[in-house]
């Protein structure tokens, strides 16, 4: 199960570099994340260099997307292993700052506000304020031909930008660099502790009828068997035509379709507006492994469909499936 959580997350990592998946903000504690990190960290950034953490006990937590903050965090730690060729030591920090107007003035972009600060510092050639200036902007690179794609900073930049967060940096020739990222602060513990366990009867089913269409027969096979073991009643079609066949012959109402967006016959939307045109108010969820065009990500978003972004687990494919049926979302 970690090594399959590992994976799926390393993957939204590639997709987040790429700018190719919508951010899913979570409550949640950097500490955990950077505890998380560092055996990769480890290996990534070699022995020689001494990674030093320094985490605030009592940290605040953050709302933001934990994928794109571990981004960060190796984007961070990747520039600072190659400014240190022969060898170093980073730091890794986490502090609670709580800032008031005037203090806020001596920040660059800095505003009033409680924030997450996280620094990486490290004891590499360090910069000139004409590299400084440019630090941030994409294919800039200090690298050799090859060596770099000047991306890693940008990607972080705006990372955080999103997040509503800002970054500083501070470095001189031969004196190392260090980059400060403050991330908005939430006084409320964050809900997804490690280990926590969650009562999933709580999310069972109480017959409602669903149409699950999904092409992957294995996916298909597992989904239809979950659901069934917390008491919906699921019938299941392999593509769009024998969906809308089974939909057309059933001699009931189905209150929900559960539908991949990537059919081999049409896309998941355009079947979903057939079932529409057929009986008005069904409920809708849409599943997919892509995150680019094929996703038509905007198109969900605009029409306010719900959406899961597969890998999938168990309790957020229940808890979903009960929060459209319970508040009657959504409809075309």
């Amino acid at each position: 199960m970690e090594a399959a959580g590992r994976a799926a997350n390393l993957t939204r990592q590639l997709l987040l570099f790429s700018r190719k998946q919508p951010m899913e903000p979570t409550l949640f504690n950097i500490n955990r994340t950077i505890d998380d990190l560092l055996k990769m960290l480890y290996r990534l950034i070699g022995e020689d260099i001494t990674i030093i953490p320094v985490l605030e006990s009592h940290l605040w937590s953050i709302l933001a997307d934990e994928g794109a903050i571990e981004q960060v965090i190796m984007n961070l730690a990747v520039n600072a292993r190659d400014v240190m060729p022969e060898g170093g030591s980073l730091t890794i920090k986490t502090e609670n700052v709580t800032l008031d107007e005037e203090y806020s003035k001596i920040i660059p972009e800095a505003r009033p506000g409680q924030f997450v600060c996280l620094s990486i510092a490290d004891t590499g050639c360090g910069m000139d304020t004409k590299t400084i200036e440019r630090i941030f902007d994409p294919f800039f690179t200090t690298k050799g031909a090859g060596k770099g794609t000047g991306l890693g900073l940008s990607v972080v930049y705006g990372i955080v930008k999103q997040h509503e967060g800002w970054i500083n940096i501070y470095s001189e020739p031969g004196q190392g660099s260090l980059f400060r990222v403050y991330l908005p602060a939430l006084s409320s513990k964050a809900k997804k502790e490690e280990g926590e366990a969650i009562p999933l009867q709580k999310f069972q089913g109480k017959g409602e009828r669903i149409l699950v269409v999904e092409d992957e027969e294995e996916v298909r096979k597992l989904t239809v068997r979950i659901l069934r073991d917390y008491r919906y009643s699921i019938i299941e079609a392999s593509n769009g035509q024998e969906a809308l066949k089974i939909f057309e012959q059933a001699k009931i109402k189905f209150d929900l379709v559960l539908c991949d967006v990537v059919l081999p016959d049409q896309t998941g939307i355009e079947l979903v507006d057939q079932l529409l045109s057929r009986q008005p108010g069904i409920l809708v969820l849409l599943v997919s492994g892509y995150t680019d065009q094929k996703s038509q990500w905007p198109v969900i978003k605009k029409r306010g469909f719900r959406f899961l972004q597969k890998p999938y687990n168990l309790t957020e494919l229940l808890r979903t499936l009960r929060e459209i049926i319970e508040t009657g979302a959504v409809k075309a």
